[in-house]
């Protein structure tokens, strides 16, 4: 009765989830969209590489947000035909596609700031277009902060990438407004070392993000600290002799599977490792979320004879 209780809550607790990082993520594609219509203008107008640049990184934040979206959506459909074990891991394919398209517009503006270098340009400087990329800056820490408020009741990746995604593009504004202000005091092609700049450092983030996407879509191994941690659990109920493996299957954030191989000393009965494997199970599944399966390996007093 118990567990079916847990299972409610889980399957509860999953779509709340879902339905909270919906919530956040159309906020992040509402104000980041607004924020690539505000600076592109300004960009374009005072033809800005770093502005322009900054403006064209909020919207491939907005265009990746509408990918995470999508990817949460799956998340409410059920298992079923030959995903037996939902969609969970659309999330991580959303944060792989996140993180290329950022890889993507860094290389880009990498490229235009080196043209920039060789190549002559204008640049035209005024006080209201200051004032409003400043403004931005504001904008993007708030909202830096509204997703690590969400992410502390959701646990997303995604939210947690858009968070600190967020405060970097604070710091990215505001290079590219000091490059933008500067450039018009010396002839140092600031607005193209700005924009430079922003460009490695989208690149570099977006790597960062690639890698850790890819090491979720291809199953990561379950950390030794936690490992330790469950295995002191398990070696504290008398008659537990050893864990002989601990395996994590990640089939998303709310489908974690966890299988562990336990050997047992033979003058335990049958009923007292029963009562053992229920409230291991009850307790690791409690504690870190994993759906877990104890398998029973050979005793260890008849592997002997």
């Amino acid at each position: 009765m118990k567990q079916n209780k847990i299972k409610e809550l889980e399957l509860y607790c999953g779509k709340e989830r879902v339905n909270k990082a919906l919530a956040a993520i159309s906020v992040g594609v509402a104000v980041n969209f607004i924020l690539f219509i505000v600076k592109i203008y300004i960009g374009l107008s005072s033809n800005s590489l770093a502005v322009m640049t900054d403006a064209v990184n909020n919207l491939s934040d907005s265009l990746s947000f509408v990918i995470a979206a999508v990817g949460f959506s799956f998340l409410r459909k059920k298992a079923a035909g030959e995903m037996v074990y939902g969609y969970g891991r659309i999330e991580y394919l959303a944060d792989f596609v996140i993180a290329t398209v950022v890889c993507i517009v860094g290389a880009s503006f990498l490229y235009l700031a080196v043209e920039r270098f060789v190549l002559p340009y204008l640049l035209v400087f005024t006080w209201n277009y200051f004032a409003i990329i400043a403004s931005t800056v504001v904008v993007k820490i708030l909202l830096g902060l509204f997703f690590r408020f969400f992410n502390k009741r959701v646990d997303s990746g995604v939210l947690k990438g858009a968070s600190l995604d967020s405060f970097i593009d604070a710091g990215v504004t505001t290079m590219s407004l000091i490059g933008f202000s500067l450039n018009r005091y010396a002839n140092l092609r600031l607005d193209a070392v700005f924009g430079l700049i922003i460009g490695v450092i989208m690149l570099i983030n977006g790597i960062k993000l690639l890698i850790s996407a890819a090491k979720k879509i291809l199953g990561e191994k379950i950390s030794s600290e936690r490992e330790q941690e469950i295995k002191e659990i398990c070696l504290a109920y008398e008659g537990v002799a050893e864990v002989k493996s601990i395996s994590l299957h990640d089939y998303g954030a709310e489908n974690k599977q966890l299988v562990l191989e336990l050997i047992f000393t033979k003058e335990e009965t049958f009923d007292i490792i029963d009562k053992v494997v229920g409230e291991l199970t009850e307790i690791i599944s409690e504690k870190f979320r994993y759906d877990t399966k104890i398998c029973l390996s050979r005793r260890q007093n008849e592997t002997q004879s």
